[in-house]
């Protein structure tokens, strides 16, 4: 058993060092989210779906629909999208069109059989969506896609494109974790705010609701002395819909009440938000 964990690692660092080289920033591990707790590990087999395999998804479908409130009859994209559950979230919320697009072929695979009426999907990674014409959406939309393309320093480029197939004026919608939650993967503050500022004029971040675990509260105390932080709001959470690290007792950021925020142009519906290790950002095209 040993010998195999030891061959697995191996290859998936061989696999790593030969996407960096030749900047593919990705080869198929088939682990996305799934509905209805459908669950592949990395070779592709089907798998058990555990407790917090549900949880996760049903978070994952919380933050598309915080997005929706944006998208009433307009042209959407959702680029990351995985298996396409929340492509049908996003229409079912009104969208005008809705297109999905991931570098996954099985992934593509499964939302054009299980979502094809809600959305057309397409096979395009995130630095090169050349199937859209520039300026063509009213609304994109991109979870938790940024942090896996972060290790091969793409994420600059990958800004820059959904800016190019957002309209001028549009709305782009980007969730990503906070590494103050996740060690290693996602964003610093710092990171996410540097990213930003060199990409968009007018952008606002929302915190995650919940206070880091153990060593890294010190990073968040750190920040919030120095006023170094996004939006915070007083989120309500339901702590049975979390995925949390055992003996851990949620403690959650207090900020503004939820419920109408303006910024930006946009009245913000932020009692909509059930937002708990990832950065929300909302940006004007």
């Amino acid at each position: 058993m040993k010998i195999k964990k030891v061959i697995n690692k191996l290859r998936d660092s061989i696999l790593h060092y030969i996407s960096r080289k030749n900047h593919t920033y990705y080869y198929e591990d088939f682990i996305r989210v799934y509905p209805d707790g459908i669950n592949f590990d990395k070779y592709g087999r089907h798998k058990k779906a555990t407790k917090d395999d549900i949880i996760n998804f049903t978070n994952h479908c919380k933050f598309y629909k915080f997005a929706a409130q944006f998208v009433k009859n307009k042209v959407v994209s959702d680029i990351g999208c995985g298996s396409g559950y929340g492509c049908q979230i996003i229409k079912e919320s009104n969208a005008a069109l809705v297109y999905g697009a991931d570098i996954s072929k099985p992934s593509i695979e499964f939302a054009q059989a299980r979502y094809g009426k809600y959305a057309e999907f397409s096979i395009q990674g995130i630095t090169d969506l050349k199937s859209y014409e520039s300026h063509y959406f009213d609304v994109t939309i991109c979870s938790e896609v940024l942090e896996h393309i972060k290790e091969y320093q793409k994420e600059d480029c990958a800004i820059k494109e959904l800016k190019r197939v957002t309209k001028e004026g549009g709305i782009i919608i980007i969730g990503t974790p906070n590494t103050e939650m996740l060690d290693n993967h996602g964003f610093s503050y710092n990171e996410i705010r540097s990213l930003l500022t060199n990409n968009f004029n007018k952008f606002c971040i929302f915190e995650n609701a919940l206070v880091p675990y153990s060593n890294n509260k010190k990073l968040w105390n750190e920040r919030l002395s120095s006023n170094n932080v996004g939006v915070i709001v007083s989120q309500n959470l339901s702590f049975d819909e979390m995925v949390l690290p055992k003996g851990v007792s949620p403690e959650t950021k207090k900020g503004v009440l939820p419920g109408a925020f303006n910024i930006l142009g946009l009245e913000i519906n932020t009692s909509l938000l059930h937002n708990t290790h990832s950065w929300i950002i909302v940006a004007i095209n």
